[in-house]
């Protein structure tokens, strides 16, 4: 079978065609917003060195030598750093300090229960277990708890040593509180970051360059519209929005969101192609250029909608009624009469067209829905056309339970960081209550701090801290022999180690940063109760305890990170996206079955998440790896199948085009099972290249739909809904093709 046959255009390597000239505007695009990356990120580490010093300085010299309060400067100061160094709150200086505000209550319940467990070395240990798991699944939430999650670690870590003192408590609750506002503060007015556009402009900005786009109906090719478009939906991508601003959480709000940029990233895709297709007929047809119309008007009143960001009403605001009417199988006869006219090659060009510009407005029609949602209009749930939107009446607590409970599963990646850190913590713990070492504190925080999702990275890590807290524990050493109990040359000296510490470390690597904080630890302590040379050993056999633990943990849990797990849970996505593929087409051909798609949608997150992970990990060779994110849109793309085309009217007819439909199903469900075989094998089996469908035979099947007679209203619903479903299988088979060029 010819390539000609199919509905796809011929397909060589797409990342081949202009790819040096496009990755140079991308860069280019990149610098122009973000600027050079080395000078913002020496400006933002410097910046946050110098709050977290100010803020640590300020809460350390009030509790120890104003209020004479020792336990209280102690946790003071470690709030500071935990919540400022260790933790990675992202966002803006407003973002960061209404994060850390927002921890206050959970930070008060850690040192509690960290003071009350502290009774018992098994007490403590059992808690931090259970603690540590709930604190680091916690980061399934969104981006900002994720970030604070390792410094909210430390909250608990540090109360849960001997001694026991719940004398102490209030001064330590005191303490924390102290710290955690200073920091707030100076997040929010000492050097903050700077402020970046809310995801609701950049949704605006993207509705308002699908509208731009939309409205050319043929000519040539619109190359400023293009540019626009390309960059709103690089924006859009969620590896161009700051942390901060994803819409990560589980809230109806963000949801809505996800939702939203979803619609309009594969609004401009498809009219991005449309726009860039060749051939030789550059004239649309009046039933393309209605739909067209009417995109762009739905489009173009989303974006003056989000940019007044006010809250609709029930009939207020923008609509996707007229959008959804082009759409309907009554419409839909103009589609089917057209192409009854056109010869076999006209059909081709004409179907390749009709393929993007429908599903251009079906994303429309979601994309006004979902931004409706956001804006407070919760009706959209009863929109009739098919499209999604049941969480809008959702209750809060239950889009939370099942956040929280969708990633308890040993292939959630999450679920495996989490039980690895939860582990190697609990283990620490025990080792240094039965051990009884000397400041056991810190074999925990070095368990912490160097605890990677791979064992290589993990005894990198382990590497570089020995060696730095080798060289840190050499000078404290130096430093407490030199100036041995002269307090005030301590005090004076803190903010500098600190602010060197802090700047060294990021800029530097983990061996700055462990010996900088060695040397941190050692003119704090000195001020706080009468040390010896003898401290800067003790930290380095604690260093090396916590780095032996956290490296048994990387060997004995998931020590491959997500290598594997990205292949396993691609697979998986590959498997669901076969069973929704034969469910959709059996309830298009036979109105029977399930359509249930609870299944896809776990898939697609665990397979996004796994993703996630495997690309902060280091990897020495990712050649002969798939194109993992295409998998992600053959995902998508079978969910909105599964979404759309069961709610369309009407039935496949006559009994040979059916047929002819669940055959190209069936085998492209049987590549999508083939592929997750390949992937699930982990090494090179053969295969075969899918091939596009043979619209040839289809349309050899497919009679004509009459101009009169009692039967042409249920002919041309026929037609219109078997148009729909092959535009929608053909994407499918599209993406498999992708996907298979990079293997």
């Amino acid at each position: 079978m010819s390539e000609q046959q199919g509905i796809s255009p011929p397909s060589g390597p797409r990342r081949s065609a202009g790819g040096p000239v496009r990755a140079l505007l991308r860069r280019l695009r990149y610098l122009r917003v973000h600027g050079v990356p080395g000078l913002r990120g020496h400006r933002s580490v410097v910046g946050n060195a110098v709050r977290v010093t100010a803020a640590s300085c300020a809460a350390f010299y009030l509790s120890r030598y104003l209020l004479d309060l020792t336990a209280m400067s102690v946790y003071a100061t470690f709030t500071v750093v935990s919540l400022g160094a260790l933790a990675r709150i992202p966002g803006s200086g407003r973002q960061r300090a209404a994060t850390t505000v927002m921890a206050i209550p959970a930070g008060l319940v850690l040192i509690t229960l960290g003071t009350l467990l502290a009774v018992q070395t098994w007490a403590a240990v059992l808690g931090m277990l259970v603690i540590g798991f709930m604190v680091a699944y916690a980061g399934t939430t969104g981006p900002r708890i994720a970030g604070a999650a390792p410094g909210m670690q430390l909250l608990y870590i540090l109360p849960c040593f001997p001694p026991y003192a719940p004398e102490d408590l209030f001064q330590r609750l005191a303490g924390f509180l102290l710290g955690a506002l200073l920091l707030a503060l100076a997040q929010r007015f000492l050097m903050p970051e700077p402020e970046t556009p809310p995801f609701g402009r950049l949704l605006a900005d993207a509705a308002d360059a699908a509208a731009g786009l939309a409205d050319h109906h043929g000519g040539p090719t619109p190359v400023q519209a293009l540019a626009r478009a390309h960059r709103a939906g690089e924006a859009l991508r969620p590896t161009s929005v700051p942390p901060a601003d994803r819409p990560a959480s589980p809230t109806l709000t963000h949801k809505a969101m996800t939702h939203a940029a979803e619609a309009v990233r594969t609004l401009l895709a498809r009219l991005d192609t449309l726009q860039t297709m060749t051939g030789p007929h550059h004239t649309y047809h009046p039933e393309t250029v209605a739909l067209l119309q009417g995109i762009s008007a739905a489009a173009g009143d989303t974006a003056d909608a989000l940019r007044r960001g006010k809250r609709l009403r029930p009939g207020e605001g923008p609509s996707a009624a007229p959008l959804q009417e082009e759409l309907t199988p009554v419409r839909a006869h103009r589609a089917v009469a057209t192409l009854d006219r056109l010869g076999a090659d006209d059909r081709l060009v004409y179907l390749r067209r009709r393929s993007q510009v429908v599903q251009a407005a079906d994303s429309a029609i979601v994309l006004v829905l979902a931004t409706r949602l956001l804006l407070g209009d919760r009706t959209v749930d009863r929109n009739p056309v098919g499209h999604s939107f049941a969480y809008a009446q959702v209750p809060a607590p239950r889009l939370w339970w099942q956040r929280l409970t969708l990633h308890l599963t040993p292939r959630s990646v999450i679920f495996q960081n989490a039980c690895r850190f939860a582990l190697g913590l609990a283990a620490a713990r025990a080792t240094a209550g039965l051990l009884d070492l000397q400041h056991g504190f810190w074999v925990l925080l070095a368990t912490l701090t160097l605890t990677r999702t791979t064992t290589l990275e993990t005894w990198s890590a382990v590497r570089q801290a020995l060696l730095g807290t080798l060289v840190g524990a050499v000078l404290a050493a130096g430093l407490l022999v030199v100036v041995h109990d002269r307090d005030t040359v301590y005090a004076v000296i803190l903010p500098v180690v600190m602010l060197t510490a802090f700047i060294a470390g990021p800029l530097r690597g983990l061996a700055w940063a462990q010996g900088g904080f060695t040397l941190v630890v050692a003119t704090l302590f000195a001020q706080v109760t009468p040390s010896t040379w003898q401290l800067a050993p003790v930290r380095l056999v604690d260093v090396l305890v916590g780095s032996v633990i956290g490296l048994a943990c990387g060997l004995v849990a998931w020590p491959r990170g997500a290598g594997s797990e990205v292949r396993r849970s691609m697979a998986g996505l590959c498997s669901a996206i076969a069973d929704a593929i034969g469910q959709t087409t059996a309830q298009v051909v036979e109105r029977a079955g399930s359509t249930d798609i609870f299944a896809l949608n776990r898939a697609l997150i665990l397979a996004r998440e796994s993703l996630a992970q495997y690309q902060c990990e280091a990897r020495e060779n990712s050649a002969g790896q798939p194109d993992w994110p295409v998998v992600l849109v053959a995902g998508a793309d079978a969910r909105r199948g599964g979404r759309l085309l069961p709610g369309r009217p009407g039935r496949i007819a006559p009994h040979e085009v059916g047929a002819w439909l669940r055959r190209a199903a069936d085998c492209t469900a049987a590549d999508y099972r083939a592929l997750a075989d390949r992937l699930c094998a982990d090494r090179g089996i053969p295969h075969e290249r899918p091939q596009p469908l043979d619209i040839r035979a289809l349309l050899a099947l497919a009679p004509p739909v009459p101009h009169h007679g009692p039967d042409r209203e249920r002919r041309a619903v026929s037609a219109a809904l078997l148009l729909d479903s092959v535009i929608w299988l053909d994407a499918l088979t599209d993406d498999l093709s992708r996907i298979h060029e990079e293997m």
